[in-house]
């Protein structure tokens, strides 16, 4: 299909399969434009690439360590001792079980959660680093060296800024508490939630398909992250160690909560018996004639009043006592319900840095920004061969210097405007 003056028509390309002639020439023009540039792109991906490999040789290897944990199968629909929430006459409605808002599926987020994550920052390894054995928090908050204050202020400059906003930005001071108040909380120190953060960045827990956690039980992998494989595998068994103790605490807590309520009504119901007893003794001491006789039918019923009132704290104490051996035995019960199935072993490869990986990104950056930095220069030079480019060109070197920034910046506040007007 031709158009009125005879050339064919955009839309269908040629019967040979050529392109058609503008895109030739377009693509003739790229090509130039990429082989005049040629000396300047290698120049970007030789800077790219030395500083990939810098980056590559200086970056400290990092190791990782994993280890499986699978969580076994407990009967938690009971929880308490059966009979326990059904004492009738006490108040005492303790519910269906121990550990209940407690799924398995809960497990990461507990293995990652700030709580084991602070019990780990607060526990003492020995660094290779730095050839010294402290804990995680003193590790993290020492005096930089000389090779981190340069990577610090060049490479990492970025989070180096943001780490110092957030600094100044503080966090709020925790309320003063009153001396002797059990309102008490403790917070973690600037250091430690420096230290948190960073384990923040090392600790990952995941479950495979294979190890859906469901039912009764699952497998589950925790992963850790550190510049020595041996003491990767050593935060992995600490992470475990943290998780199981905290996995028993969240379990227990209902049981605990019961434990102390039944202690609190069994020293009550003690105490009630004892005053009982004490009253009937007193009157029998003091009625002992009166009432060999049988002749003062009031006292009689008075004695029949105050032995059932004893029988009564007896048969609640007795009962009380029961639920308080059945609820400690229940508490002993409820073991750690994470067990290891896979240890954590310090790693043979490192797992990061790439440097493969990082040199060849670093290769390709260097001659995707030099391909783009010789297309730029080729239209500066076009255009200074045109007539009218030199104002405009004039335009953008003014523009660009700080003055002209700065008389951009009144102008869009209307500032330029005003001082003209005076």
């Amino acid at each position: 299909m031709t158009d009125p003056n005879g050339s064919m028509s955009e839309r269908e390309p040629p019967a040979d399969g050529r392109l058609p002639r503008g895109d030739r020439v377009y693509l003739i023009d790229l090509l130039l434009t990429l082989s005049r540039g040629r000396g300047l792109i290698v120049l970007w991906v030789l800077g790219f690439g030395l500083a990939g490999v810098l980056y590559a040789a200086l970056v400290s290897p990092e190791y990782t360590a994993t280890a499986k944990v699978v969580r076994e199968a407990s009967d938690e629909g009971g929880g308490l001792p059966g009979g326990l929430s059904s004492v009738q006459g006490l108040g005492l409605d303790l519910g269906a079980g121990g550990s209940a808002g407690l799924t398995p599926g809960s497990y990461p987020e507990i293995a990652t959660s700030r709580e084991v994550r602070l019990a780990v920052t607060r526990d003492t390894f020995s660094f290779p680093s730095t050839g010294r054995r402290t804990t995680f928090v003193e590790h993290v908050n020492r005096p930089a060296g000389p090779l981190a204050l340069v990577l610090r202020y060049t490479l990492w400059l970025p989070w180096t800024l943001k780490a110092t906003l957030e600094d100044l930005g503080g966090r709020a001071e925790p309320a003063p508490v009153a001396a002797g108040s059990t309102d008490a909380v403790t917070y973690p120190t600037d250091a430690e939630e420096r230290a948190i953060a960073s384990l923040g960045q090392k600790i990952s827990a995941s479950t495979g398909d294979s190890g859906t956690l469901d039912g009764g039980g699952g497998l589950m992998t925790i992963a850790t992250t550190a510049t020595d494989p041996t003491l990767a595998a050593r935060l992995n068994e600490r992470v475990i160690e943290h998780l199981r103790t905290r996995v028993r605490t969240i379990r227990t807590e209902t049981t605990r909560e019961s434990l102390t309520f039944i202690e609190e009504r069994f020293q009550a119901a003690q105490q009630e018996l004892d005053a009982a007893e004490d009253r009937l003794s007193q009157f029998l001491e003091r009625n002992r004639s009166v009432l060999t006789g049988g002749t003062e039918p009031q006292l009689e019923f008075r004695r029949e009043r105050l032995r059932r009132e004893v029988r009564f704290k007896e048969q609640l104490y007795s009962q009380l006592q029961e639920q308080l051996t059945q609820t400690r035995l229940q508490l002993q019960r409820e073991q750690p319900v994470v067990t290891v199935a896979e240890k954590p072993a310090p790693p043979s490869k490192a797992s990061a840095p790439n440097r493969p990986l990082v040199i060849v990104i670093s290769l390709f950056l260097g001659a995707f920004f030099g391909g783009i930095g010789a297309f730029l220069r080729s239209v500066l030079r076009e255009q200074q061969q045109a007539t009218e480019s030199p104002e405009k060109i004039q335009e953008i070197q003014t523009s660009l210097r700080p003055a002209g920034i700065l008389q951009g910046v009144r102008e869009e506040l209307g500032l330029s405007k005003q001082q003209n007007s005076h």
